[in-house]
């Protein structure tokens, strides 16, 4: 399986992606939260770093060739 197609969510975008990890460090921070909880919850953060990761790096790309140009 490709590393593309491990990634749970690929559809959604760079805001999306930030807007959910925002939710997901709140909840990985309360103390309430339960310690079996925190594994997905960590995996999945790492899913959407990855997926912003990719955005950031195309829209990079993008700039890169504008100021070439």
């Amino acid at each position: 399986m490709k590393k593309k197609e491990a990634i749970k969510g690929e559809g959604i975008g760079y805001r999306e992606a930030i807007e959910e990890l925002e939710k997901l460090v709140v909840k990985i921070e309360d103390p309430s939260t339960n310690i079996e909880e925190i594994a997905p919850l960590v995996k999945r953060s790492m899913e959407l770093t990855e997926i912003c990761r990719r955005e950031l790096g195309r829209y990079k790309e993008e700039i890169d060739k504008l100021q070439t140009n």
